[in-house]
């Protein structure tokens, strides 16, 4: 039996998505990663009929098309989505911009690191923090 978590990365730049796919492979814990670069990309993935039921969803805040925060309000509207753990990943250190993804339902907020090091314990507080798991089982 195999234990897999699901996880979706919105982010736009390509080098963010990299860095977060090498540090999921340094924490070494099984998952499976969706990558989308735009808010609009990720509510399609989330809402289709044959998305895997994704157990977190790590927002950039600045994307096109849709940004982490309207993402994030959408995700908590809707009944499907509304318990999925759901972190804001971004560059900024805005405490506003924090407070507002509190407000709009963030479970956590993270500053992305500068060291790979860093970035790699960032991923593993992802994937380790203190949520409700519903994990698909793969035999």
């Amino acid at each position: 039996m195999h234990v897999s978590l699901n996880v979706v990365l919105a982010e736009d730049d390509k080098d963010y998505q990299e860095i977060f796919n090498n540090a999921l492979t340094e924490v070494n814990i099984p998952t499976k990663l969706t990558v989308v670069s735009d808010g609009h990309e990720l509510m399609k993935t989330l809402q289709s009929p044959d998305a895997p039921a994704y157990n977190i969803v790590v927002l950039d805040i600045n994307m096109p098309k849709k940004d982490g925060i309207e993402c994030l309000r959408e995700i908590r509207l809707d009944k499907n989505l509304s318990s999925t753990f759901s972190v804001i990943l971004t560059s900024s250190l805005d405490p506003m911009i924090k407070a507002n993804a509190y407000d709009a339902g963030a479970n956590l907020f993270l500053t992305k690191p500068e060291d790979f090091d860093e970035y790699v314990e960032t991923v593993r507080k992802i994937l380790t923090s203190d949520w409700q798991m519903n994990l698909p089982i793969f035999f």
